[in-house]
């Protein structure tokens, strides 16, 4: 029995397939390009929307749009792929390391040639003899500084296989490979509504690209900004926020899950107990823990509010390292067994009995 030929349309260029195909498959065949990254409906590099007719599998959260690598075509088929840079590989080298918090480091890397991301997106980062990790570049936290340079906040993990070698083994000169951009949490112009924003953790990261971006944008929109830490001493964002605190219609909400003393300030509790109230005028990006993005995500699916997070995983132990993030990281440096990849790094439980972070040499520490 013959398979039924139906037509697709990719952005306007159209090509036929096969009832039952892969969408991406598909399109690949036909030299159509569809931005894909795992092929597994994890990452959401592949989302596209769709605009006419029916397909089966792949729905994304967001319901006008499906992954391409899941969804298999049953009908004619017309879909639109939001614009977003290319995919590259470029090499570079560790310009500095600064020391950001007792174990948050910024990573500040220079690229052979320019690497074009939208706020928000997350690259590959392979130091060289280390295997790859994802991390969101961001925006420098304070001026002057080096434009040209792309920068990411890296959490040193107690048992971490790349963050542990930062300022020991990694240090100013190393070489690095990048390749991206990837993911879908990235700035889209929603100039009408209001941004909410949050953050735990290293999550700052792709927050505070967006955050600054959108301020560029349109310094007069309203923009509310929670972030997490989990205690005073890795609260590291403050001179970000006292940049973003000068434009008028922006709210600022800091706060620790950690019991504090010293300031009223800054709250206590998690970014879900200070939430505001979402409605579906509101466009809420989420970055941090899995389980701080996921409340989120749902409080803003409640209130009818688009809601853009990238998935992650947090480290685990090398024997579990299995997932699709960890086959990525193979695919990217070319190892065979590597632990998972985290789109922006996560804020763990503290090691068994308490014990402090090792000590990490620091070549250079931020003064506020």
């Amino acid at each position: 029995m013959r398979k039924k030929i139906c037509r697709l349309d990719v952005n306007g260029e159209t090509f036929s397939g096969y009832c039952g195909d892969l969408l991406l498959d598909a399109a690949l065949m036909n030299g159509v390009h569809i931005p894909h990254d795992c092929r597994s409906g994890y990452c959401g590099t592949c989302r596209v929307r769709v605009v006419a007719g029916r397909s089966f599998g792949g729905r994304s959260n967001d319901g006008e749009f499906v992954h391409a690598c899941q969804c298999r075509i049953v009908s004619d088929l017309k879909v639109v792929v939001e614009d977003v840079p290319e995919t590259v590989s470029v090499a570079g080298r560790v310009t500095d390391l600064v020391s950001l918090a007792p174990d948050v480091f910024e990573v500040c890397i220079e690229p052979s040639e320019p690497l074009h991301f939208i706020p928000g997106q997350y690259c590959s980062v392979q130091f060289r003899g280390y295997p790859a990790r994802c991390f969101s570049p961001t925006a420098p936290l304070d001026w002057p500084c080096d434009a040209g340079l792309i920068r990411f906040h890296i959490r040193v993990l107690p048992d971490g296989r790349v963050s542990s070698a930062l300022g020991w083994k990694i240090g100013r000169g190393h070489r690095v490979k990048l390749a991206g951009p990837f993911g879908t949490a990235y700035l889209r112009p929603y100039p009408a509504q209001r941004l909410v924003l949050v953050a735990s953790g290293t999550g700052f990261a792709p927050i505070w690209a967006i955050a600054e971006a959108a301020i560029k944008e349109q310094p007069q929109r309203e923009l509310v900004l929670l972030v997490a830490a989990r205690t005073l001493k890795s609260f590291y964002m403050i001179p970000a926020l006292c940049r973003l605190a000068l434009f008028p219609n922006v709210t600022i909400v800091p706060m620790v899950s950690q019991h504090r003393s010293v300031t009223e300030a800054v709250r206590e509790g998690r970014p879900t107990d200070h939430l505001p109230a979402l409605s579906p005028r509101d466009v809420v990006y989420a970055a941090g823990a899995p389980a701080m993005v996921e409340a989120v995500a749902r409080i803003a699916a409640a209130a009818g509010a688009k809601c853009h997070s990238d998935p992650f995983e947090p480290d685990v132990s090398p024997s579990e390292a299995t997932g699709f993030l960890s086959r990525a990281a193979d695919w990217f440096s070319g190892e065979t067994a590597s632990p998972p990849l985290s789109m922006a790094d996560w804020q763990p439980q503290d090691p068994e009995g308490g014990e402090p972070l090792p000590a990490t040499p620091i070549l250079r520490q931020r003064a506020w």
